[in-house]
């Protein structure tokens, strides 16, 4: 059997994250799909420094539909706590998050920079980015670049094909056909919504 957790973009639309459970014949395959940033204020910084526990080495592969921070910022934090597995995602998308998160790992730790000459003269216990250049340099190695419409076999017996979203440079929906209780399952993702399709 299959199962589909929703562990961000819920009651809010960014910070995109689903987890999809694969049940094998010797043990459950773990797909990612999104691995977006939260924002908008201090929940969300409150959710994006949340760790990921045993999950970011637990993961077998990782899929992203487009190269948008609230879907792909949290990337290099996934790596950072662990995660070493393929990232799949177009050409378009792996170019675009080449730019975006350098630019993201820049701005933090100006912020950062900027935080800390505060809690220095306040006493206050220091902090850390979320992530930094080296994390985003071994993220960009893990990404697989793939193009629209090729089948994409995956961990688990799970097929992806991303088509073209027309949203953005690279955007994709994303199908996966999904092994569950003796049949297969297909489940689309536009980049916005997950849907079961059936058919």
């Amino acid at each position: 059997m299959a199962t589909l957790t929703f562990q961000g973009a819920v009651g809010e639309v960014t910070g995109s994250r689903y987890l999809i459970e694969v049940e094998g014949d010797q043990r459950t395959y773990r797909i990612l799909l999104e691995c977006g940033l939260h924002q908008g204020g201090k929940e969300a910084d409150a959710a994006n420094t949340t760790p990921f526990g045993n999950l970011a080495r637990q993961l077998d592969a990782v899929v992203i539909s487009h190269g948008h921070l609230d879907h792909a910022g949290l990337l290099p934090k996934l790596v950072r706590e662990g995660y070493s597995g393929p990232i799949y995602c177009t050409r378009g998308t792996r170019d675009l998050i080449d730019i975006m998160l350098e630019d993201a790992a820049f701005i933090q730790a100006k912020d950062v920079e900027w935080e800390n000459k505060w809690r220095k003269r306040h006493g206050k216990p220091l902090v850390e980015p979320l992530y930094d250049m080296e994390d985003v340099e071994r993220t960009l190695r893990l990404c697989k670049s793939q193009g629209y419409g090729q089948p994409v076999p995956l961990p688990g017996g799970v097929t992806l094909v991303f088509r073209d979203a027309g949203h953005i440079l690279g955007s994709a929906i994303v199908e996966l056909a999904v092994p569950s209780g003796g049949q297969t399952k297909r489940l689309v993702f536009s980049g916005i919504w997950v849907i079961p399709a059936r058919y």
